[in-house]
C-alpha cells in the first residue's frame, strides 16, 4: 500500500494558524469582556461562544497530520527504535515549550504573592495551585486528578494529545487493516462518543465549591476539559485518522478538492457556530474542511500559499500556549496594582483585542525562534547518540 505520506501539505498548515487565533480571540473575548459578550455581543451572534471548539479542530487534524507522517513507521509493527524516534519527535514538539510558559507562569505567581498580591477572584486560587506543578510537569493535569484547570489552562488539551500520542503506535496497524465499512463505523462511534460526552459526561463535570456560581451548563456541548477531557481528544484524533484513510484512497477528490465546496464546509461552520447549534453537527464539518484543504486546488492553493498565513500556522503552537500566560500577566497586574478596569465599550474593545492578538504573535514568534525550533532539534538529535 503507497502512502502519500512524503509529500508536505502546506494547505495545512494555515488552518492550525486560524484555529489557533480564533482560540486567542476566544479567550480575550472572555476576558476583557468579564465573561464574553464584548467583541461580538450575544444579541447579534453566539459565534464567540462557541470557539472553544478550535481545540476539537485541532485534535482532528493532528490525527490526520500523525497518520500522514508516521502511520508507515508502524503498519507492521511497533518495534523500539521506531517508538523511540516517535517519541523524541512528539516530546520535542510540545514539551519545552509546554515547560517554559509553566515556569513562567510560577515565576509570575511568585513575584505576585511575595508583593502582596490577593487574589480578587476566585480563579486565581484555583488554578495557581502548587500541588498541580507536578502533575503539570507530568502531562497527567487533565486526566481527572483535577477539579478545575490548572497554571496554563489551555495546556490541558496539550496533555491529552500527549497521551494519544502515546497510544497512537499501537493503533495505526489494526488501523490499517481495517476494511473500508469498519472504517465508517470508527468514524461513527467518534460522532457517537461526542454525543455520548454531551449527553452523558458533561453533566458530571464537576466545579470547585469556590466556582459554584458558575452553576450547571444547561445546553448539552462538548467542552470538557480538566476531567473528561481524554475521552474529547480521543473521539477527535480518531476521526482524523479516518479522515486521513478516506485521503489516501482518495474519497471524493473530485468533489473536496475545489475552492467553492471549501468555501461551504468554511460557510457551514460559521453557520452553526452563529446559531450555536448542537457541538457534534458543527464538529462534523471540521473534517471536510481538513480532507478540502489537504486534496487542495488551484485556488485552495494558491490562497494558503501566502507567506504570512504560512508563518502564522508554523507559529500556531506557540501562538496557542503563550497567549493565555500573557492574559493571567495582565490580570495578577490588575490585583496586585488594584486597578480597576471597566468593561471596555464594542470598538474599544476590538482595539484591545487587536493589540493582543499583535502582541501574541510577537512573543509567540520569539518562543518559536528561541524555544520551540531549538529544543525540537535537540531532541530529535538524542535518537542518534
Amino acid at each position: 500500500m503507497q502512502h502519500p505520506r512524503t509529500r508536505y501539505l502546506a494547505n495545512l498548515t494555515p488552518l492550525r494558524g486560524i484555529a489557533a487565533l480564533l482560540t486567542v480571540l476566544y479567550h480575550a473575548d472572555l476576558i476583557f469582556g468579564h465573561g464574553g459578550n464584548l467583541l461580538l455581543p450575544f444579541k447579534f451572534s453566539l459565534l464567540f461562544t462557541k470557539l472553544y471548539l478550535m481545540v476539537d479542530f485541532f485534535f482532528i487534524l493532528s490525527g490526520f497530520i500523525l497518520c500522514h507522517v508516521y502511520a508507515q513507521w508502524f503498519s507492521i509493527v511497533v518495534s523500539w527504535p521506531a517508538f523511540k524516534k516517535f517519541t523524541l519527535a512528539r516530546l520535542g514538539r510540545v514539551y519545552p515549550l509546554h515547560v517554559a510558559t509553566l515556569w513562567y507562569l510560577i515565576l509570575v505567581r511568585v513575584i505576585f504573592l511575595c508583593f502582596g498580591g490577593v487574589d480578587t477572584e476566585p480563579f486565581s486560587g484555583e488554578s495557581f495551585t502548587w500541588v498541580s506543578i507536578p502533575t503539570n510537569l507530568l502531562l497527567i493535569q487533565s486526566m481527572n486528578v483535577h477539579g478545575w484547570f490548572s497554571w496554563n489552562n489551555a495546556a490541558w488539551s496539550i496533555s491529552t494529545e500527549w497521551w494519544m500520542y502515546m497510544l497512537f503506535p499501537l493503533l495505526v496497524g489494526p488501523f490499517l487493516r481495517f476494511k473500508r465499512w469498519f472504517r465508517v463505523l470508527v468514524g461513527l462511534l467518534c460522532v457517537g462518543g461526542y454525543l455520548f460526552i454531551m449527553f452523558f459526561l458533561r453533566s458530571r463535570v464537576t466545579v470547585p465549591s469556590s466556582l459554584s456560581f458558575l452553576g450547571t451548563n444547561v445546553v448539552p456541548d462538548i467542552n470538557v476539559a480538566y476531567q473528561y477531557g481524554f475521552v474529547r481528544c480521543f473521539c477527535g484524533f480518531v476521526l482524523g485518522m479516518v479522515v486521513w484513510r478516506a485521503y489516501t484512497e482518495g474519497f471524493a477528490r473530485k468533489f473536496f478538492a475545489n475552492g467553492v465546496t471549501l468555501l461551504a464546509w468554511v460557510v457551514g461552520i460559521v453557520i452553526c457556530l452563529h446559531f450555536a447549534v448542537y457541538d457534534v453537527l458543527t464538529v462534523c464539518f471540521f473534517p471536510a474542511v481538513i480532507l478540502s484543504a489537504a486534496y487542495g486546488s488551484k485556488t485552495i492553493d494558491r490562497v494558503f500559499s501566502g507567506r504570512a498565513v504560512q508563518r502564522l500556522g508554523d507559529l500556531s503552537f506557540s501562538i496557542y500556549l503563550v497567549h493565555q500566560p500573557i492574559l493571567y500577566t495582565w490580570m495578577m497586574a490588575q490585583a496586585l496594582f488594584h486597578l480597576s478596569v471597566p468593561v471596555p465599550g464594542f470598538w474599544v474593545g476590538w482595539l484591545i483585542g487587536a493589540v493582543f492578538v499583535a502582541l501574541t504573535i510577537w512573543v509567540a514568534s520569539g518562543t518559536y525562534k528561541y524555544i520551540e525550533v531549538p529544543a525540537r532539534k535537540w531532541l530529535n538529535g538524542l535518537y542518534t547518540c
